[in-house]
């Protein structure tokens, strides 16, 4: 999740000028930045068969005939590869001419992205998925499906930890350790660099200097769904709330909408659930809602 009870977090401004996404297009093709070669992976960081995270009855049912990729590439290793120059600052705004709009979901892998694929794929759009480290290691496969349906798969920090749990908090050296190891896990599945970031729970701690020290672009939102508060089983009232949350947009021409496909953070289940059928079955009246707006979906590179 990226807000979590009872800790202040920062809120970001609904609308931002228009002129903005135009300038960040220009920073970004100002340049590249060599990333570090990715490390080679332990096997069981990536064997399937060391999960141990099965579905149980709060995760989003997986249709029959879903075959999972099997993952080999416990002994990858990638050669140096390049990102755009990052912005000075956060993005929050979609990339792109026109309008646009981009989806993100955060805190997985997770087996609802295995249904968010899939609908995506129905709807021939792409999207931006922010990755756990954590999950990473439980979920091999599934980054590998985020990846083959076209998508980009982008950095969530490896343990999802606010700088209040962490011993002297998010400190330059925290970050860059945790944006570094799940890059490397990332890149030794997709064999793509990782050039985005999001930060846990919106924290701005030392975040660019982590980033631009990694030559990543840190990302932010304009569009809250709050779908984490969803409950336990899907309803048509948790799921009318997610699609009207994810299409209040204002004046936005750019939105970069907020959404969630795991759970990350460290609070009991009870505070915080891990259901995500809601989410799920939002999803395709928000794709309609923003097509018949005239919006192209892209994803954080602008890729659409």
């Amino acid at each position: 999740m990226n807000e979590q009870p009872g800790r202040p977090l920062t809120r970001l401004p609904a609308r931002t000028p228009v002129r903005l996404a135009a300038a960040l297009v220009g920073i970004l093709a100002l340049g590249a930045c060599a990333q570090t070669p990715a490390r080679t992976l332990p096997a069981h960081l990536l064997t399937p068969s060391q999960s141990t995270d099965t579905p149980t009855a709060s995760d989003p049912p997986v249709s029959a005939g879903t075959d999972m990729p099997t993952t080999s590439t416990s002994d990858a290793t990638t050669t140096a590869a390049t990102c755009p120059a990052p912005p000075s600052g956060f993005v929050r705004q979609a990339p792109g001419n026109g309008k646009t709009v981009a989806l993100t979901f955060d805190d997985g892998p997770a087996f609802a992205d295995l249904e968010i694929v899939k609908v995506l794929a129905r709807y021939d759009v792409k999207a931006t998925f922010f990755v756990t480290g954590e999950n990473i290691k439980t979920n091999p496969d599934i980054v590998r499906s985020i990846a083959d349906g076209g998508n980009l798969v982008a950095d969530h920090s490896w343990e999802h930890e606010y700088p209040v749990a962490v011993d002297g908090g998010w400190t330059l050296d925290y970050l860059t350790s945790e944006l570094t190891r799940t890059n490397d896990a990332i890149t030794a599945i997709t064999g793509q660099p990782v050039c985005f970031f999001r930060p846990p729970g919106g924290y701005t701690d030392n975040v660019l200097k982590a980033t631009g020290k990694l030559c990543m672009a840190s990302v932010m939102w304009s569009v809250d769904t709050e779908d984490w508060r969803q409950p336990s089983k899907t309803t048509s009232a948790a799921t009318k709330e997610i699609v009207s949350s994810a299409t209040t947009i204002g004046t936005q021409t750019h939105p970069v909408v907020l959404l969630h496909s795991g759970k990350a953070s460290h609070e009991p289940d009870s505070v915080v659930g891990r259901y995500r059928g809601n989410t799920v079955a939002a999803l395709p009246s928000i794709i309609e809602w923003y097509r018949a707006k005239g919006f192209t979906f892209v994803r954080l590179d602008g890729v659409s």
